[in-house]
């Protein structure tokens, strides 16, 4: 007999006795064997439902990055934790903060530090933006102080340090000094919107002395205070303009706009913003990109589950239904953004802070304060879209 026989012949018997157990199968049950193999095929994805949720959405295409089980980075582990949810790689780029050193002992402490941080990230093929704020060991940094070029020395001992520590320009990613400078809790007191260009250039020029190929950015807030008022109902939208004219343009790789939801506490008079179209309005952003001449936009932003967490009476919860409007919204806001030729990323600042002052859980995992699976379907249906919709996704979370 000749083997191209022997195959059909098996193929049939094989054939049969499949036949034969689905038959049986079938007999059984009530059920096919068959057309339940059939649509596992056509629907590779298992699909559960919590509520009007689908689960099993992935958060992008790219295969998880994959950590060891010791690892120990803060960031990361939550990194990685959003990997489980979403049975997928999320990003490769995530949100660190840092201050600014009093003295040159600092400077070289502080730079040890943040240098392990780096290195890491770019082990994993994660791409850091480095929040700058205006703080010290001795508190808040005077703007008009800095401008004086009082702290340049000790800020040139700091990237001299990230230097000797072995970080190089390719792990340092994109650099944001002096964050939401149009938020009054900064010290500027004594300087003026105008002000803002002049400390931004000065510590971005330090930082491309030693590291020439750093990406150098600015982060302001949708809404603007004035310096001496912090009612968060008394921000205008108005145009950044008087912040961005006067940054060195060859300084600044991309800008970023601030903006959350928020809500009164719930014994209060109802106040509340909802709207991305008004807490991330994406035409203030444009038009300082426009102004300096730059293409990349991002946009610093989330929702909350839960506020005013410490006091129970004042506690207000968002659903996961609001908090999946909230980011489709803001998702608009960036589509808004590619369709006028920039390229969009968003970061989602994810950390559970509802134990801390702020008494606000930002998280979709899991935590101390909230148990919602909904959460978690949450996220991964926005990272998917965000992924599918080739808008940048980044992420602030880290384990404490």
């Amino acid at each position: 007999m000749k083997k191209i026989s022997i195959i059909i012949i098996t193929i049939v018997l094989l054939l049969m006795c499949l036949a034969t157990v689905d038959v049986t199968y079938n007999a059984l049950t009530g059920d096919s064997l068959y057309l339940k193999l059939k649509s596992r095929i056509d629907e590779p994805r298992e699909i559960e439902r919590i509520g009007n949720f689908i689960i099993g959405d992935k958060c992008s295409n790219e295969k998880a990055i994959e950590f060891p089980k010791d690892l120990a980075e803060p960031h990361l582990k939550k990194l990685s934790q959003y990997q489980d949810i979403c049975g997928s790689k999320v990003t490769n780029s995530m949100m660190v903060f840092t201050d600014m050193p009093k003295d040159a002992i600092i400077a070289r402490e502080n730079a040890k530090k943040l240098a392990e941080t780096l290195k890491q990230f770019n082990k994993y093929g994660i791409k850091p933006t480095v929040i700058v704020e205006p703080i010290s060991e001795w508190g808040l940094i005077d703007f008009q102080e800095f401008g004086t070029g009082f702290y340049d020395n000790w800020i040139f001992t700091y990237f001299n340090e990230l230097k000797r520590q072995g970080v190089t320009d390719e792990m340092m990613g994109t650099w944001v000094p002096f964050p939401e400078a149009n938020l009054p809790y900064w010290n500027h007191a004594n300087a003026q919107p105008a002000d803002f260009a002049g400390i931004v250039n000065r510590y971005l020029k330090i930082l491309k002395q030693q590291f020439p190929a750093a990406e150098g950015s600015i982060l302001l807030n949708s809404a603007t205070y004035e310096t001496d008022d912090f009612e968060w109902t008394n921000g205008e939208y108005v145009s950044l303009r008087q912040y961005v004219v006067g940054l060195d343009k060859n300084l600044i790789d991309s800008v970023g706009l601030q903006g959350f939801p928020w809500v009164s506490p719930k014994e209060a008079t109802s106040n509340a913003v909802f709207n991305p179209s008004e807490f991330l309005n994406h035409s203030l952003i444009a038009e300082a990109a426009d102004i300096l001449g730059v293409k990349d936009i991002w946009l610093n932003t989330g929702t909350f589950g839960a506020k005013y967490t410490i006091d129970p009476e004042n506690t207000v919860y968002i659903s996961a239904d609001k908090r999946k409007d909230l980011l489709n919204g803001i998702l608009s806001e960036a589509f808004n953004l590619k369709n006028l030729g920039y390229n969009v990323t968003i970061n989602i600042f994810a950390q559970d802070k509802s134990l801390l002052p702020e008494a606000t859980d930002w998280s979709y995992l899991p935590n101390s304060f909230s148990r919602d699976e909904q959460a978690q379907v949450v996220f991964v249906e926005f990272a998917s879209k965000a992924n599918n919709n080739k808008i940048g996704l980044s992420l602030f979370d880290r384990q404490e």
